[in-house]
């Protein structure tokens, strides 16, 4: 059935291609690259998790000390993950400039933080937390749950034609963030 399918395109794209002066180019570069990236798929990529053990447990140490250090500098306890009470607290109890509201409450974006870290060193902290708190969380945490446990890799897809500058892009895991 899908054999099927996939004579019947190629039967209507071949033709295409030669028409449009791409048959070169596919048979030449796609095709032959089709079969190494298969191969990469296939083989997977190793990683480290003693090392991303080791990181996480750093990570952990870093968000500690920076988290303390939050604290210290606004005199109080919140959840520096809320935009909400970040917001409350920069431009509420520290009366920091240049407050812009949103329909939930004050905009704490990285631009308005990059802004607000000139004159005071509270937001510098929160940018560091979210940086470190992201890589933590996304990659370094995440990544060994992807491995196969039969292969002991992470196996993830390579596609040739997704990108506009016709890079490659990995997706189910993105491995390229």
């Amino acid at each position: 059935e899908d054999s099927d399918v996939t004579y019947i395109l190629s039967g209507l794209l071949l033709p295409r291609l030669k028409e449009d002066g791409f048959q070169e180019l596919f048979t030449e570069v796609e095709l032959p690259l089709l079969k190494v990236l298969a191969y990469m798929e296939m083989a997977g990529v190793k990683i480290n998790g003693a090392l991303l053990k080791q990181l996480s447990e750093e990570y952990a140490i870093t968000l500690d000390a920076i988290t303390k250090k939050i604290y210290e500098l606004t005199g109080d306890e919140f959840n520096i993950n809320s935009p909400q009470q970040m917001g409350k607290i920069l431009f509420e109890k520290l009366k920091l400039p240049g407050a812009k509201k949103t329909k939930t409450g004050y905009s704490t974006d990285i631009s308005v933080l990059t802004n607000l870290a000139r004159v005071h060193p509270l937001p510098a902290e929160i940018l560091s937390f979210r940086t470190l708190s992201k890589l933590k969380s996304t990659y370094i945490d995440s990544m060994p749950d992807l491995v196969n446990p039969q292969t002991g890799r992470i196996h993830t897809s390579y596609n040739q034609t997704v990108t506009a500058t016709g890079r490659l892009s990995s997706s189910k895991p993105n491995l390229q963030n």
